[in-house]
């Protein structure tokens, strides 16, 4: 969690991230609206259809206050996107098998991969970007449009989260 918070902090330019079970912390949320507000482009690409309805439904609790900040938030539609992984500023990677979520960052072990070079980053990017055609953004619109059943529904599924 560290690590990431480190890496969301310090990216400039770019920030793309992509991970199925998307329940951040606290910190990981705050840094990644910080660095939307301070300019850097932030796109988070979720599944749009989780194979946990809780988990799908707790993320989207989250996407208020990240669209707020600036953060782009996009739901990949060809099926469960399962990968993790961060590039930031077409120079460094992230690949493993953390979650961002409670469970990986304090319970389950984990691997992850911090890959420092522009020829990998720009692999990764390029991957982002391609799946990114098969996503649809999810906007602040969207998120208004919510009715308020399924805004309660999104904040019970986060509080159900914590305890799986």
């Amino acid at each position: 969690m560290l690590s990431y918070m480190r890496i969301f902090a310090l990216a400039r330019k770019t920030l793309y991230v992509t991970n199925p079970y998307f329940i951040p912390s606290e910190g990981i949320s705050d840094a990644l609206c910080q660095a939307a507000v301070s300019g850097t482009d932030v796109r988070v690409m979720v599944p749009e259809k989780s194979d946990s309805a809780i988990v799908g439904a707790a993320s989207r609790f989250y996407f208020a206050e990240l669209l707020r900040a600036g953060v782009r938030i996009f739901l990949y539609k060809k099926g469960f996107v399962h990968a993790k992984t961060v590039v930031a500023d077409s120079t460094l990677s992230v690949v493993g098998t953390a979650n961002m979520d409670i469970r990986s960052f304090d319970l389950n072990f984990e691997i992850m991969s911090v890959i420092y070079g522009q020829e990998f980053a720009s692999q990764m990017e390029e991957m982002y970007l391609r799946d990114l055609e098969q996503c649809l953004e999810y906007t602040r619109e969207d998120w208004e449009s919510t009715g308020v059943g399924k805004r309660l529904l999104y904040a019970v599924a986060r509080l159900i989260s914590a305890f799986l």
